[in-house]
């Protein structure tokens, strides 16, 4: 199995209980960087893969396939970590090496640990309260549509279809003991009324 391991954006402070424990009962833990090497030694001992900032994308498929190879070798038979700065599934290397793990290897079970991401942390650093909408960008096309409070998803999701979202997913309690997902295709699919503790997440289609 392979998790994906969150490491906060920097502070060992900010490490959650599942990610020190995570950390500990891996077998194997690499990571893309020194930075998350260091915040990750406390608790094993991580070994670093090389993950370029390169523009080149046949180049990089290349590199995220060289190191998947290295992963599945653990991952196939016990449980390895690969730890990230931030959060695992926000603007992570992680996203693009669990799509080649899908694709090489479906046999192994992929999870993830949520972490602290740059948005909670530029919040507290900065002062500022994100108390409305706000866009979250790495100068790329918008792909995808996040709604908190989604206590209408249906009708959340026909607007959003309209826009040329596809891929609707909803998530109720999610963390706790009453988590509930949803996940369809067409937006007449979601139910009509939800938890005002409810996401909703839509991909654009292509």
């Amino acid at each position: 199995m392979l998790i994906g391991i969150s490491l906060g954006p920097g502070d060992p402070g900010l490490l959650t209980l599942k990610t020190v424990e995570a950390l500990r009962s891996s077998s194997k833990v690499f990571v893309p960087g020194e930075m998350a090497a260091n915040l990750a030694m406390a608790y094993c001992q991580p070994e670093i893969l090389d993950f370029p900032m390169i523009g080149d994308e046949t180049k990089l498929e290349e590199i995220w396939s060289r190191n998947a190879d290295i992963i599945a070798g653990y991952a196939a038979t016990a449980l390895t970590g690969f730890a990230c700065v931030g959060d695992i599934n926000t603007f992570s290397t992680f996203t693009h090496l669990k799509r080649v793990m899908n694709q090489k290897y479906p046999n192994v079970e992929v999870d993830t640990i949520p972490g602290v991401g740059i948005v909670p942390a530029l919040a507290s650093r900065f002062g500022v309260g994100l108390d409305k909408s706000f866009l979250v960008s790495d100068g790329s096309d918008q792909d995808t549509v996040i709604r908190i409070k989604a206590t209408k998803p249906r009708k959340i999701s026909r607007d959003l279809e309209e826009k040329g979202f596809g891929q609707f997913i909803l998530g109720t309690k999610l963390c706790t003991a009453e988590e509930e997902v949803v996940r369809a295709k067409l937006a007449d699919e979601m139910p009509e009324r939800s938890d005002y503790f409810s996401v909703l997440y839509a991909r654009r289609v292509r």
